[in-house]
Order: C-alpha cells, then sequence, then structure tokens
C-alpha cells in the first residue's frame, strides 16, 4: 500500500543574474543564467528561439553526477533541436555539480526538487520566456527529481529519459548493501562518486509515484531494454501512474545511456518533437 505523497516545504525564492553575452549559434541564441537558491548560484545556459515574442521553455534536469551537457552531449542537441523549434531549453547545473556552487555531498532528491521548481520560477520571469508554457525533462536521477517537481509546479509537459525512481525505493537487499557501506566508509560508491546517509534519509520520506501523482499532462518516457536502472516492475508502475497519458518508447538492446549514436539521435529528435508540440 503506498503511504500518502509526503508535502514538501515550498522552495525558497530564487534570484536571477543574466550574464549580459549572449552568443548568436544560427538559427537560436544562448546565454549563460544564474540562479540563486538557498545560497548557492545554480549556472546554466539558456537557449533562445530567433523570435521577438516570449517563447515556451524547458528545463532540463541531468542525472546523478552529471552536468548541463549530458551524456553525448545530448542535453546541447535537445537544446539546440527546440530552439530551431521555437522552444527556449535551460540546461543548468544542480548545486553541487558541475560548475553550480554546492557540495556533492548534500545531494538529496527533495533538494534537487526544491531546485528544479525555483529554476522554473526563474524562468517564468525572464523576459524572453512565456510563463504560461513551461515543461520539465529529466534524465535518470533528473527524470525522478522532474517528475515530482512536475506535480509541485504547474508544467505543460514532461519527459523522462531512464527515470531512477528506484533511487528512492530500493529493495531490501539492495538497500542493505548501501547501509553496510555508509556504515564502513561513510558512504556508498555509485560510479565513483558518493551516496551519503544524507541521500538515504531523505530518500525514505519520498514516495516516487504518489507523490508524483499530481501532475495531469502528457509524459513520455523512453527507455532501454538493458537498462539496470529502470527494469520491468518499476515500468509498469509508471504505466499505471500515467495511464492512456503515457507515450513510452522502449529502446532494444541499449542500456541506461542509449549507448548507441542511433539510439541517441533517435531519442534526441523524438524528445524535440514531444516537447515543441505538447509545451
Amino acid at each position: 500500500m503506498r503511504r500518502p505523497a509526503r508535502r514538501l516545504p515550498p522552495p525558497a525564492p530564487a534570484a536571477v543574474h543574466e550574464v549580459p553575452s549572449r552568443t548568436k549559434l544560427g538559427p537560436h541564441q544562448m546565454e549563460h543564467l544564474d540562479i540563486d537558491h538557498d545560497g548557492r548560484t545554480l549556472r546554466g545556459a539558456l537557449h533562445l528561439p530567433a523570435t521577438d515574442t516570449a517563447a515556451p521553455a524547458v528545463a532540463l534536469c541531468h542525472g546523478f553526477g552529471g552536468n548541463r551537457a549530458e551524456f553525448g552531449y545530448t542535453f546541447v542537441r535537445l537544446a539546440e533541436r527546440l530552439a530551431a523549434r521555437g522552444v527556449a531549453a535551460y540546461r543548468f547545473d544542480f548545486a553541487g555539480c558541475g560548475d553550480s556552487d554546492g557540495d556533492f555531498d548534500d545531494l538529496t532528491v527533495s533538494d534537487q526538487v526544491a531546485q528544479a521548481e525555483a529554476v522554473l520560477g526563474a524562468l517564468a520571469a525572464h523576459p524572453g520566456v512565456d510563463p504560461e508554457r513551461l515543461s520539465l525533462m529529466g534524465m535518470s536521477l533528473g527524470g525522478l527529481t522532474a517528475q515530482l517537481a512536475a506535480a509541485r509546479f504547474p508544467v505543460r509537459s514532461l519527459a523522462l529519459w531512464a527515470p531512477a525512481a528506484g533511487a528512492v525505493s530500493m529493495d531490501g537487499a539492495a538497500a542493505k548493501l548501501r547501509a553496510d557501506a555508509i556504515a564502513e566508509h561513510g558512504y556508498d560508491d555509485f560510479g565513483g562518486l558518493p551516496v551519503r546517509q544524507a541521500f538515504v534519509e531523505d530518500a525514505k520520506g519520498i514516495d516516487p509515484f504518489a507523490d508524483a501523482a499530481a501532475y495531469p499532462g502528457p509524459v513520455l518516457l523512453a527507455v532501454g531494454t538493458e537498462d539496470f536502472v529502470l527494469q520491468g516492475d518499476l515500468l509498469a508502475q509508471y504505466r499505471g501512474l500515467y495511464g492512456d497519458r503515457l507515450d513510452l518508447h522502449v529502446f532494444d538492446a541499449v542500456g541506461h545511456g542509449f549507448e548507441t549514436v542511433p539510439a541517441r539521435e533517435r531519442l534526441v529528435e523524438l524528445t524535440a518533437s514531444f516537447l515543441a508540440a505538447s509545451v
């Protein structure tokens, strides 16, 4: 039985610092956009379409230990294709990642959700963005972050690449291995990056499905058949959560990072098309 959705505290107000320099990249332009959140600066790049009117916008949330370019520069390519379709895209580094302030040891899902909400608020205040037409996109832990934030902040659409719901709903054996590692070393080594006790404690209060249920809009979900993070039982729960609003794309013979050139090209193109049509 699922526990009731937890009410997270409202996000801290965000201050926006737009760097004056703007780079023209073919049919669109890119500007550096810094956002202050909870005493930290989140750094990112805003891709804007070449238009004189306010554009719809998508915030791109990277995965665990990633950055605003994402694997194979897919976030860069996605942002460029969105801008070419008339949609702004903001690629940013979560606190403790990439160029943003903060300590990676402090990473928790709830904090990332609050950061995503602050990013959406900052985009809504940007003169080049239509505040009524915002969407979210996320990869892996950024996908989990995006689905939770979409239930708390009004967005038009939601795109998820291999969302890591399992990060906060580990089975007993996996949870014990993590607990033992933290007890021995002070952290669990996940791909060369530390998962600390703060992450574990925060995860105990999150239901990745009940806490995402309030989002009412369309969802794109892409996953590889060899993905070790998003396996069959979790995928079934996503089907149950989003029902006929779910646009599911299963990629044969690739894993969590969609590790072939054709798979990544398909991934970027179908996501750009979905978001441009639904934002």
